[in-house]
């Protein structure tokens, strides 16, 4: 298959292509070339075949094009961390211009902008919001940071994409919801960049087509070793930093959890603690308590969204996705255990396994590969893995932003973004997870709040 690697309008754009095309590579890469250059300069339907499904792709008739550098939209970094590790490389290859960077150390933003090509640097998060050559800012800093750098960002007039967990609890995600809404024409999101995977997005879709009937059941397992010269203590291990795997991982898994299932979560019982108490610091190798989950064990009860917006959070009724309103006041019910952990040098591992009525899928959510199995254990849809969900999921997000904001300003490429309402969604789950753990794991039924489908 070529290499050459197209720009696309968006996400649903390029799972059309990669599923079109993908199965034509075992042919050779001389038909998969010539099908990627018939795809691409004619407005086709194409139909393959993947594994016994039918597949149709939509494909839009256009050509690559490079954004021109005047074009591109124009980000601020907030954070030196995952901002500058991933976000920055991706968002370059997604052709937008990271043209300034924050750290609260002078030196650090400094030295981090001269290594990064970044021309301008702050260690004042209002004076990078300010400044005129930035349009949208990334946040990417601590959570207990996300709320004022959110409002700060908006006030200042610039979009927004905030880093997840949303918040430090519901309550300032809800200061946030209300800021997003006194600022309309600006685009505030939250950075759930698994949702633009082609694995997300097929998911969702065959799940919602009912190919495998009604799901039943989910068993997510993420493990983090940790690194080389062994866990230190920083912001992840303090409580009051917003530090832990419930808002750094299992935020990821409620809201993928929601975005596939197109489900909500109407019961949490949760056991939250800390294995490692005793960590050293990573400035100066002192001892210090860590305060912060470092493993989680998770049971959720999901019900379909209709169930959410009716003000049903009903039981076992049975039914096959698209979900139809039952007759009697019973919903169908999808148990989820989620397991979360640092466990020192072991295997990291992060799946996501579903079962339903007439078959099962896997999604592996380190690589972004899919499988989708029938009841016959027949693959009846597939999507190989990017090499890592997260940097590829992050560089789909840039693209959306840059067709989103450039000069197409097509907002539609946003659709599947988590909005600030879903990111608020995911806040209240995680301080019901929170509630039900100081409750010795007691079922906490989740705030609830209206979103519109």
């Amino acid at each position: 298959m070529s290499t050459r690697r197209p720009m696309f309008d968006g996400p649903l754009n390029e799972l059309d292509y990669a599923r079109a095309i993908d199965p034509l590579s075992r042919y050779g890469p001389a038909l998969a070339s010539f099908a990627k250059g018939i795809a691409w300069t004619c407005g086709i339907i194409a139909v393959t075949t993947v594994g016994s499904a039918v597949v149709y792709g939509r494909y839009k008739s256009r050509r690559p094009v490079k954004i021109h550098p005047e074009d591109r939209v124009k980000v601020g970094i907030l954070g030196t961390g995952w901002g500058i590790t991933v976000q920055l490389p991706q968002f370059r290859k997604a052709d937008l211009e990271v043209t300034a960077i924050f750290s609260r150390g002078q030196q650090r933003a400094r030295q981090v902008a001269e290594q990064n090509g970044i021309k301008l640097w702050f260690s004042s998060a209002e004076d990078l919001c300010a400044c005129e050559d930035v349009d949208v800012v990334s946040i990417v800093t601590p959570p207990y940071l996300h709320c004022e750098h959110f409002l700060a960002a908006l006030e200042a007039g610039k979009h927004v994409i905030c880093d997840k967990p949303m918040a430090m609890n519901g309550q300032e995600a809800e200061q946030m919801v209300e800021a997003a809404k006194q600022h309309p024409d600006q685009v505030a999101i939250i950075d759930h960049e698994l949702r633009f995977t082609p694995m997300a997005q097929l998911a969702r879709e065959h799940l919602q087509a009912g190919q495998i009937g009604q799901v039943r059941w989910v068993d997510v397992t993420i493990t983090l070793p940790a690194p080389s010269g062994g866990r230190k203590w920083d912001w992840w291990a303090d409580e009051t930093q917003g530090g832990g795997v419930v808002g750094a991982v299992g935020s990821h898994v409620i809201d993928l959890l929601r975005f596939v299932l197109q489900a909500e979560v109407s019961g949490v019982s949760a056991h939250l603690k800390t294995m490692a108490s005793s960590l050293p610091d990573r400035a100066d190798s002192e001892i210090k308590e860590a305060t912060s989950e470092d493993y989680a064990s998770v049971q959720l009860t999901l019900i379909p969204q209709a169930a959410a917006s009716s003000g049903i959070w009903g039981s076992d009724h049975p039914a096959s996705p698209p979900y139809q309103q039952p007759t009697d006041d019973r919903m169908p019910e999808i148990q989820a255990h989620v397991t979360l952990g640092l466990l020192g040098k072991a295997p990291s591992c992060a799946q996501m396994v579903i079962g339903a009525d007439a078959g099962g899928a896997v999604l592996n959510l380190s690589t972004g590969s899919l499988e989708i199995t029938n009841h016959q254990k027949q693959v009846v849809a597939s999507q190989r893995g990017s090499g890592s969900a997260f940097q590829h999921g992050t560089q789909l997000l840039g693209a959306a932003i840059q067709q989103a904001l450039g000069p197409n300003a097509d907002r539609s490429a946003l659709q599947c973004a988590a909005s600030t309402a879903d990111g608020l969604a995911v806040m209240y789950v995680i301080d019901a997870m929170r509630a039900s753990s100081r409750q010795q794991g007691s079922t906490v039924q989740p705030k609830h709040i209206e979103l519109e489908w």
